[in-house]
């Protein structure tokens, strides 16, 4: 099944000009949506934050046996430069 046509927009030829089209469509956007959604607000997470995530993981790993020496010494490296960028 086909959608209604608006015939409100539509000239008695049936053509419409490219700026009542507009202006229908910005209405039809109006009526439907108001002045519109709000971008959600995401938090970035701070680089320090970041590094000391990221280093919990990889000790987690490490713990769990999977790359053990080269996890925890990245988890190091990580940790120190998370104190240096505090």
């Amino acid at each position: 099944m086909r959608p209604a046509i608006d015939h409100g927009i539509l000239s008695p030829s049936g053509n419409v000009s490219k700026r009542a089209e507009r202006a229908a469509k910005e209405r039809m956007r109006q009526e439907l949506f108001g002045d519109g959604l709000e971008y959600p607000s995401c938090p970035q997470e701070s680089r320090r934050d970041s590094l000391l995530r990221r280093a919990k993981e990889l000790r987690e790993l490490a713990a769990r046996g999977m790359s053990p020496r080269k996890y925890a010494r990245e988890a190091e490296r990580l940790e120190q430069e998370a104190e240096n960028a505090a």
